[in-house]
């Protein structure tokens, strides 16, 4: 009698064992789809921010101000951004890779702010900031990747 509920306390253990092992993987994979999604929709949300802002320094250069359409475009895109760093804050409490989140996002802003009125622009600013903005972009890319695939 004492073996028989020796096995079945082992039994019960190892099916016990084997859940919990089975959540935890679960979890984590939950977790790593959710990072990957909110990279994904971060780095697609940066490229459409940066570019409307290279389509506001085109307008600058060519002497145009803003229409309607294009603030709206132009913080559609920003907002856009807004909400993609607020899903990576709620899919990783990775301090590094969001403060490089912060550069990218800080580097953008600014790249719209060397362009500031009709036939204003400063290209030695474009130029220096929207090559920062490119690295950070690859840079960010190489993070995620690092961050999900070890």
């Amino acid at each position: 009698m004492g073996t028989a509920i020796v096995a079945a306390v082992a039994a019960l253990a190892g099916v016990l064992m084997q859940t919990l092992i089975s959540d935890r993987r679960a979890r984590a994979e939950r977790r790593r789809a959710e990072l990957a999604a909110a990279a994904r929709g971060f780095l697609g949300a940066y490229v459409r921010f940066r570019g409307q802002q290279y389509r506001k320094i085109r307008a600058r250069r060519a002497g145009r101000s803003d229409t309607d359409e294009t603030i709206d475009a132009r913080w559609t895109a920003r907002d856009e951004l807004t909400e993609a760093i607020g899903a990576l804050h709620t899919a990783t409490g990775d301090q590094e890779l969001l403060t490089a989140v912060k550069k990218a996002r800080l580097l953008v802003f600014a790249l719209g702010d060397a362009a500031p009125r009709p036939g204003e622009v400063d290209e030695a600013t474009v130029a220096d900031i929207g090559q920062q903005a490119r690295e950070a972009h690859t840079e960010l890319e190489q993070a995620f990747n690092q961050a999900l695939y070890g």
